[in-house]
């Protein structure tokens, strides 16, 4: 969360994790510790929700910004079909229109997802400030080490010992 940080700097140079995120990163030729912090990584994923400011960071279909779950899950038909899967949110939404191409036509079904993912964007505009995370763990937003481990450990769960 503090991209100031030297260790993240070090990490970006060598991995790129900011591209557009952490949660994009690869596993290939990772060294064994990234691989471990791409699995913790992957594991916070679940507690995230990003809070859109200028949309560098956050991917339109994949993550989750808008409601609870990823657009990617919401409206299935229509991303294993869309051509921009993986694009970040200033890169598919000018706070106008919705630069999205598909590889096929679609069924009437389907283009009623269209419309109600158009509508949906109705309205989202951007900010000057930077993307950032809402960490759904906490009552405060504010990422805790201790409630990660909860999760992971307990599924979310704290254990109650007397």
């Amino acid at each position: 969360m503090n991209d100031n940080a030297i260790w993240v700097q070090i990490l970006d140079s060598k991995y790129k994790i900011k591209n557009p995120n952490i949660f994009c990163c690869s596993e290939v030729g990772a060294s064994p510790f990234l691989k471990g912090v791409l699995w913790a990584a992957q594991a916070a994923h679940m507690g995230v929700k990003w809070i859109v400011g200028n949309g560098k960071k956050v991917r339109f279909w994949e993550d989750i910004w808008i409601g609870n779950t990823s657009l990617a899950i919401l409206f299935w038909p229509l991303y294993v079909i869309n051509e921009q899967q993986g694009k970040i949110v200033s890169d598919v939404w000018d706070g106008v229109d919705l630069k999205l191409t598909f590889r096929r036509t679609v069924s009437e079904s389907v283009m009623d997802l269209w419309w109600e993912l158009l509508a949906m964007m109705d309205g989202f505009s951007f900010s000057e400030e930077e993307d950032h995370i809402l960490w759904s763990y906490t009552s405060s937003g504010k990422y805790e080490v201790q409630s990660l481990y909860a999760m992971i450990s307990f599924r979310g769960v704290v254990p109650n010992v007397c």
